[in-house]
């Protein structure tokens, strides 16, 4: 399957994230980049990356075994949602996190310039199995699936 060149894009930088390739993604994006969470969580209502992209990547990017599980995309003018579950192990625990979300990104000259993560912070902590996630997603079939590097510390 042929995919368009921000579709690639966005595929890309999922391949960077579960690599922890920092440098990559930041190639992937627009100088004014912004995220934001679509929650509240115990702190502030949308949580949003803050001027320090790099440090903020730097931080998340670390975790060895992310997997992205993609189930959908839908592509518009220079935006691209992606249904998805995100599983990656508690580096200290090894439990395996996974979390349903839906994240709109918005493009513009090539790069990504803003998103929106929509998803309920407290599935994260959950230890969803696949197929309780499985029920929520009702016969929706895996369509890519995104690995990066194991830990095997």
């Amino acid at each position: 399957m042929t995919h368009s060149q921000n579709i690639q894009t966005i595929l890309h930088i999922l391949q960077d994230e579960a690599n922890g390739d920092v440098r990559a993604a930041l190639n992937k994006m627009a100088k004014d980049y912004r995220m934001t969470w679509v929650y509240k969580s115990k702190d502030e209502l949308f949580p949003k990356t803050g001027d320090d992209v790099h440090g903020e990547l730097d931080e998340v990017y670390p975790i060895k075994g992310r997997q992205y599980d993609i189930r959908n995309i839908a592509e518009g003018d220079n935006v691209v949602m992606i249904e998805m579950i995100e599983s990656y192990p508690d580096p200290v625990t090894g439990k395996i996190y996974r979390t349903p979300q839906v994240i709109v990104l918005e493009l513009m000259d090539g790069l990504i310039r803003t998103g929106r993560h929509y998803t309920d912070p407290d599935l994260s902590y959950m230890e969803l199995t696949v197929d309780q996630i499985n029920l929520a997603l009702r016969d929706t079939e895996t369509k890519i699936i995104i690995k990066g590097e194991v830990d095997n510390n």
